[in-house]
């Protein structure tokens, strides 16, 4: 049995004349007629009665019809649905991100893919930097968002999407806010809180020896472990610390202040397999490098 012989058989049925359902399905009445019958010896029964003047269902004709539909429009939507699965526009992508990562546009460049893309569902996880790098790698997360370089990791693929200044974060009533910037050698006597360096060591370090170049030490007294905590422990007036400029976690008792020396910047990159990626995760990567107007660096094996 074909679906090409359903579909006639559908044909007919809502028709119920050989000579328009022929002409409904482009084909001549002859061989149309041989279809159905064959149809009917196929599944053993009598399917239609005609005679001369007219064609009616039978019983089993009408539960046949039925099926005859649901199976149509089963293969149908699944031919449809591998298309856009081989388009890359259908199906599930594993997105990693470091929560500073997401403290930017990367929220809108995702939100404006799903409403492209409905078929796709995107899972985020959030993980620090080393971790995903081992979950791409393992094939456990399909992309990362992250603050970390990218140096070296077989198979592993890297693109900056964007950079953002640092600013001082500091509480509300804080001396500083009555400056229009602050300089490394007065934030050296701040109480600083940090992110961990195993989370993105190289910003941690760069951070460090934009202090030490100057002959500095920080006083580094606590480390965050999230946006949220900073946001708290600074706005309770335990001290203060480096955020990206607009960064989202501003709150009521924060004041952003400008940095006057020269400071490391937070860079965004984009971390993908370029061994083997799905064609979602393809088209998703396309359209984020599109986003941040990037150059698209996706070569590698592409898996169904």
């Amino acid at each position: 049995m074909e679906l090409r012989q359903l579909r006639y058989f559908i044909a007919v049925a809502e028709e119920l004349h050989f000579g328009r359902a022929a002409r409904r399905v482009h084909i001549a009445q002859p061989p149309f007629s041989q279809q159905i019958k064959g149809l009917e010896e196929e599944v053993g029964a009598r399917l239609l009665e005609r005679n001369s003047r007219k064609v009616r269902l039978t019983n089993e004709g009408r539960y046949f019809y039925k099926q005859a539909l649901d199976i149509v429009a089963q293969a149908e939507e699944a031919a449809a649905t591998v298309g856009r699965m081989a388009k890359g526009e259908y199906g599930n992508i594993k997105v990693g991100f470091m929560e500073i990562a997401m403290d930017s546009l990367l929220p809108e460049a995702v939100r404006s893919f799903s409403h492209r893309y409905p078929g796709v569902s995107v899972r985020l996880s959030q993980f620090g930097a080393s971790i995903q790098l081992e979950r791409i790698h393992s094939g456990e997360l399909d992309v990362g968002f992250s603050t970390v370089y990218l140096r070296a990791m077989e198979g592993l693929s890297s693109v900056k999407l964007f950079s953002r200044k640092h600013v001082l974060a500091v509480p509300e009533d804080h001396i500083f806010t009555a400056e229009k910037s602050v300089s490394l050698k007065e934030i050296a006597r701040e109480n600083l809180l940090m992110f961990p360096r195993s989370g993105q060591p190289d910003l941690y370090d760069s951070i460090m020896q934009a202090f030490t170049s100057r002959g500095l030490v920080p006083k580094v007294r606590q480390e965050i472990s999230g946006l949220s905590g900073a946001s708290a422990l600074i706005s309770s007036g335990m001290g203060v610390t480096f955020l990206p400029e607009n960064s989202r976690v501003a709150r009521k008792g924060i004041a952003m202040v400008p940095i006057s020396d020269d400071f490391p910047r937070m860079d965004i990159f984009m971390v993908w397999n370029s061994e083997d990626y799905s064609n979602t995760a393809g088209v998703f990567m396309e359209w984020v490098a599109d986003y941040f107007s990037v150059s698209k660096a996706f070569a590698g094996k592409v898996s169904g």
